[in-house]
């Protein structure tokens, strides 16, 4: 969780409320290191991010995908 004092919210308020929509992630407003308020995102039912764990990830896809498997076959007993 981020923190930030108090003093430093006049210029970086917008900046973190942009940071605080798009990830999702709160921010602790301190004073002289005492925790004073939290700056959550407001979501709806219908704006919770889902996880979707390998999305941007790249996909692979083999040269042979395509090709028989006899060992497959010999398994299942023809």
């Amino acid at each position: 969780m981020k923190h930030l004092e108090i003093e430093e919210t006049d210029t970086a308020l917008a900046l973190l409320l942009d940071e605080v929509t798009t990830t999702y992630n709160e921010v602790l407003v301190t004073r002289n290191g005492a925790p004073i308020a939290r700056i959550v995102p407001f979501t709806t039912k219908s704006d919770t991010p889902r996880n979707y764990p390998l999305r941007g990830m790249p996909i692979r896809i083999s040269e042979d995908f395509d090709e028989a498997m006899p060992e497959l076959w010999d398994a299942l007993g023809e």
